[in-house]
């Protein structure tokens, strides 16, 4: 049995697609965007690890018996974490024993949006640019005024066309990285 698919019905389905695709995403901006709100405190020198056991006056051995570890491998690891280079499965270990919960953040500089906006226009304006610079050797360069609302043209539609355009290295932007 064939199925035939109207083109118009087709159409409309890929733009309900896309709707629930764009409230998706609006979804998941709006929750990176609330971690913007986030007080970050600044890691202590000696790692969070031993300064909270050190504030419940807790011994490394005490910890050590209390997790079933040895005395050196809380060491090591409070060593490791002062460096950056603890697991987080190993922070939430040590964060257990010392009644503590750990708290993971990526907490964004800019907003999604913003973060967007910042990436089309960097790639519309370097295309823009490349286009002029041909027509420039032709003698037609493009007035300024006009590059900017190319520029502006150009956003709207890397915005539209979305993350691959965005994101990845493509021919279609000339490999804008």
């Amino acid at each position: 049995m064939k199925t035939h698919v109207i083109p118009n019905l087709k159409r409309r389905y890929r733009t309900e697609t896309f709707n629930v695709k764009n409230v998706a995403l609006d979804q998941r901006q709006a929750k990176a965007d609330s971690a913007m709100s986030a007080s970050v405190p600044s890691t202590p020198k000696e790692g969070w690890i031993r300064t909270l056991r050190k504030a419940i006056d807790m011994s490394g051995a005490q910890l050590a018996k209390h997790l079933g570890y040895s005395r050196n491998k809380v060491s090591i690891l409070e060593r490791r974490e002062a460096g950056g280079d603890i697991t987080l499965n190993q922070l939430r270990e040590l964060a257990e024993g010392l009644d503590a919960t750990l708290v993971y953040a990526i907490v964004p500089k800019n907003t999604a949006e913003d973060t967007i906006d910042k990436q089309a226009y960097r790639i519309a304006k370097q295309q823009v640019e490349m286009s002029n610079q041909n027509m420039f050797l032709e003698a037609q360069q493009i007035p300024s005024d006009k590059q900017e609302k190319a520029i502006k043209r150009m956003v709207r539609e890397i915005k539209n066309i979305g993350g691959k355009v965005l994101w990845d290295k493509s021919d279609r932007w000339n490999d804008c990285d």
